[in-house]
């Protein structure tokens, strides 16, 4: 049964890889040919149950690297959803008797009335009290306020953006503000909480009282979190929002919106669909790196320097293995420092027994913040002792949103990579055992270490900016192999401390019988000797989140941006055959502008590329989609995505809509940083098949109870979605049906 199923499955993605070449812009060009990552066990592809990763074929962030998984058939449909956001009805004119309102669909409303542009009153600011008896106005349809009446819009995502609706009004929008009023019916007397991210300065008034405020600071702190005491009924939800006339990077645009979705509260009861398990991780999140799967056992990451074995049938851990650079010291070191390591025997000791009793019981763990607090200092502990040994080596980790273990494993499988920001590097074999530890200076002075490794021809790859981009490392002992230099230092050192910063995972390619790997900006080199091959190329300045993606012989990755708010994506074509200089056939910068959509910051982009059927899907922070044709470099369209995304300037928090599309079998997936995800249908118009949201309502150890970040990358296999949250790992599927 299983091979006929895998059969039938190669069967149907040829056929579409042959109607892929007929409907492709330039039909036959092999450039574009869709090449399927066959698995070790020769005929199973990416995403079927049965592919088996393999030396030539491992596993890592994005599947092979490229976030396309063929011969999955996830369930387009699921989500976790509070009662109480869902019995919630909203609307925009003011209710009569007969009025239901329409369903606030994964807590987002989308009908408003709005009021604009308003004129500040004399000597006020926006951050006073106007005294214009705001918190009393019940507004309806055509209702006057002054020379302006109230007038209703309707929307198609979480974004209420005033600007092109009176930029015609007021061209510099300077001293004036607009306003925003729903009506909300809610079965019950009951709290939700509301997240709004605003362009600058707003106030919120819930039935005439003040339920917050964001006082906003050069767009940095503009996201408010509240908590709404709906009473039974209809409640009157007003907001007023200012303008931001200089959006720190993002100069020369006004932003003039906000962004609002709703949630549950802490007691609030849930529904939920298509979701087979979910097991909370042994750590306080930030959750940023994915998990890989082998067989039947999901690999993870978490904090401050633990890899994790699941179970992917049930979502039991099967181990948990803590890596400190006391693991990657040396003979020599232990004994010359022994009065050292007798200190830290009985740490590592206690970190192990606090894995093995999650391990044993996950269901006691979820509460006991002490108890995951404690064993991440045990690990930094260890650390810092390791560090008055030998700070060239063990050099710790710059300070990052990320955490330590934003970085996704790599497996052959046989044996499970890791990699984390403190510069430890270990392999396990798949039963959890060690077989080497080595520590390397991986340390970023921003935004910290969150490139993944790639495995290829028995080399550990990792992006590292001591070793001027790369460096290579034998996979079988963790010794360092051969430094990848893809810049020249000056004299002194780098010129700018920001300068290169890669953050994107290094891609393994093949051209003819070479096997290379690909950096940002197309760059190429030979893990073998660490040379550069490509030439004329090189690596964005500044910092590069973006990874390399390859279909066919066509290579996208990261290109120079002419002017802020304008983002490049580079396309090349490789040739058939290798020589060096590795010359590229075809090459096509593509410029594209995202100035006309909302910003909170910076249209900043940290999510990787999707290259599918000769498309480039691309996700800014602020949930933009851009789609761009390789072959022609042009743009086909543009869409603000309906994902609520939640930023503020601390903390992963701030990193918005950094899931990378993926492929899963027919559809492309696209996360929010709030629980939220649509699935599209590839192809050159815009088409939404489902929005889903997955409510989580956590506290991870602070004061605030909110919903959970979600800004990891998904993976699929079969009929099953693995993906992890801040706090949670979830496996989502069709349940069997009885």
């Amino acid at each position: 049964m299983r091979i006929v199923k895998t059969m039938a499955a190669v069967v149907a993605i040829a056929a579409l890889f042959v109607m892929a070449g007929k409907m492709l812009p330039g039909a036959g060009n092999a450039a574009f040919a869709q090449e399927p990552t066959m698995g070790g066990n020769g005929d199973a592809v990416l995403g079927s149950p049965d592919f088996r990763p393999s030396p030539e074929h491992p596993v890592g962030w994005r599947g092979d690297g490229n976030g396309r998984f063929l011969a999955a058939e996830p369930p387009l449909t699921w989500g976790r959803e509070s009662t109480v956001v869902k019995e919630l009805f909203a609307q925009a004119g003011k209710p009569k008797p007969s009025d239901k309102g329409r369903p606030v669909q994964d807590g987002v409303i989308r009908n408003w009335l709005t009021l604009g542009p308003v004129p500040i009153p004399a000597g006020k600011s926006t951050k006073d009290d106007f005294e214009t008896a705001e918190d009393k106005w019940e507004p309806d349809e055509g209702q006057e306020a002054g020379d302006l009446k109230w007038s209703p819009v309707a929307l198609d995502s979480s974004y209420l953006h005033f600007w092109p609706m009176y930029n015609k009004a007021t061209p510099d929008a300077k001293g004036v503000v607009a306003y925003a009023h729903a009506w909300i019916h809610s079965t019950q007397t009951k709290p939700v909480f509301i997240d709004i991210m605003a362009s600058d300065t707003t106030r919120i008034w819930l039935n005439g009282k003040q339920a917050g405020s964001i006082n906003a600071n050069g767009g940095l702190d503009a996201a408010g979190h509240f908590k709404l005491d709906l009473a039974q009924g209809w409640n009157r939800l007003l907001l007023r929002v200012a303008p931001h006339l200089d959006t720190g990077w993002a100069k020369g645009v006004i932003q003039w919106h906000f962004t609002a979705a709703l949630y549950g509260a802490e007691a609030s009861e849930y529904e939920s669909k298509n979701i087979l398990w979910s097991l909370r991780m042994p750590d306080n999140g930030p959750g940023v790196g994915s998990p890989i799967l082998v067989e039947d056992k999901l690999f993870i990451e978490a904090e401050t320097g633990v890899l994790l074995c699941v179970s992917a049938r049930d979502g039991k851990p099967l181990w948990a293995r803590s890596s400190t650079y006391a693991d990657a010291a040396t003979a020599e070191e232990r004994k010359q420092n022994a009065s050292v390591f007798a200190e830290i025997e009985p740490m590592a000791a206690r970190i192990k027994a606090a894995l093995d009793a999650y391990c044993a019981d996950p269901g006691k763990y979820p509460d006991d913040v002490k108890a995951k607090n404690e064993r991440a200092q045990l690990e930094k502990k260890i650390n810092t002792l390791l560090r008055t040994m030998d700070e060239q080596r063990y050099c710790g980790q710059s300070e990052s949103e990320a955490g330590e273990s934003a970085p996704t494993p790599v497996s052959d499988g046989e044996n499970v990579y890791a990699v984390f920001g403190s510069g430890v590097v270990a392999c396990f074999d798949l039963n959890g055992n060690r077989k080497w530890t080595t520590a390397l200076d991986l340390k970023y002075r921003e935004h910290g270490y969150c490139a993944s490794p790639c495995l290829i021809d028995g080399y550990l790859v990792l992006v590292a900016k001591k070793y001027s981009g790369a460096v290579a490392l034998n996979a079988k002992t963790g010794e360092v192999a051969m430094p990848i230099a893809l810049w020249k230092r000056t004299a002194k050192g780098e010129e700018d401390p920001y300068r290169y910063a890669m953050y994107g995972t290094p891609l393994g390619v093949r051209v003819g019988g070479e096997k290379l790997v690909a950096f940002a900006g197309s760059v190429m080199a030979k893990p073998k000797d660490g040379k550069v091959v490509t030439e004329g190329f090189k690596i964005p300045d500044y910092q590069s989140f973006l990874s390399a993606t390859m279909e066919g012989r066509v290579l996208c990755s990261s290109g120079g941006a002419p002017s802020e708010g304008v983002m490049g994506l580079m396309f090349h074509a490789l040739p058939d055959a290798f020589a060096e200089p590795l010359n590229m056939q075809e090459a096509k910068q593509a410029n594209y502008d995202v100035k006309a959509f909302p910003t909170w910051f910076a249209y900043n982009h940290c999510a990787s590329p999707l290259l599918y059927q000769g498309l480039a899907y691309i996700v800014s922070v602020d949930g933009v989609l851009t789609v761009i044709d390789a072959a022609k470099g042009e743009v086909v369209y543009q869409k603000l995505l309906d994902l609520s995304p939640f930023m503020n300037h601390s903390g992963v928090k701030r990193c918005g809509c950094s899931s990378s599309p993926a492929l899963g079998g027919k559809h492309v997936y696209i996360w929010g940083d709030q629980g939220a995800a649509v699935v599209i249908e590839p192809g050159r118009a815009f088409k939404q098949i489902a929005k889903n949201r997955i409510e989580q309502s956590i506290n991870s150890g602070g004061t605030s109870t909110r919903n959970e970040c979600s800004i990891s990358c998904p993976i699929f296999s079969g009929n099953r979605i693995y993906y992890r949250a801040e706090l949670n790992l979830y496996c989502i599927g069709e349940k069997p049906r009885l």
